[in-house]
């Protein structure tokens, strides 16, 4: 087992089953854009301690890394009048009201998909979207990926299947969604559907590609 991974296994058994596995959901969802592998917590204490609960475990990590994610929204949220102008300020509130429940859908989606999230969740902070909505859908979100996540690793165990084996395969799919959401522009992705409603998000996908919302990366001769 790689070292950081032992340390937070560690951690979560030192501090003593579901609060370890709530405290170390928390400190995996407190820095943005830097994702601390939590999920693997999870699934080697599906797969190695007897007797384990996947929902009970899934539920006690699910909230721990709503709490975390809901600590970068807040941040994000009330450090808007900081970061953005008066103006811009105005007008990303404005597109917030707009996305109304796309917003949460689309929370929902990225907490439930190792996928990630802070690319979304940053965006609505920004755009004073609602709290409530917010730590709903994440919530929800968490539970589902935390469930299906200590879920694999007591099937892996019951299997015989190699408990290490089974984990590299998810981190390579994991690897390979990140490397995808990495190149959209979800900035953009929201305020369109928060302007257009999301038939037209659909249509300017059919009329003009999906280029569009992806990030340009410049090179070094620009």
């Amino acid at each position: 087992m790689h070292p950081l991974l032992a340390w937070l296994y560690e951690v979560a058994q030192g501090i003593g089953g579901y609060l370890g596995i709530f405290v170390i959901s928390i400190l995996g969802n407190l820095i943005p854009f830097f994702p601390i592998p939590y999920l693997a917590v999870v699934y080697f204490y599906g797969a190695l301690i007897p007797g384990a609960n996947p929902f009970t475990i899934g539920t006690v990590s699910g909230l721990g890394a709503a709490l975390g994610k809901m600590i970068i929204f807040l941040s994000s949220k009330y450090s808007r009048r900081v970061v953005l102008s008066e103006e811009t300020a105005e007008r990303y509130e404005k597109l917030g009201r707009m996305v109304g429940n796309y917003g949460a859908l689309g929370v929902f989606l990225f907490a439930a998909t190792p996928s990630p999230d802070d690319a979304v969740i940053i965006p609505l902070g920004l755009m004073n979207y609602s709290s409530a909505k917010f730590f709903v859908a994440v919530l929800l979100g968490k539970i589902v990926v935390s469930i299906a996540t200590v879920t694999a690793g007591i099937l892996v165990s019951h299997l015989g299947v190699d408990i290490v084996e089974g984990f590299l395969y998810s981190l390579v799919l994991f690897i390979a969604v990140m490397v995808i959401m990495y190149y959209v522009d979800w900035e953009k992705v929201l305020a369109t559907i928060g302007e257009e409603g999301f038939l037209g998000f659909l249509k300017k996908v059919r009329a003009e590609g999906l280029s569009q919302f992806l990030v340009r990366k410049t090179s070094a001769k620009d």
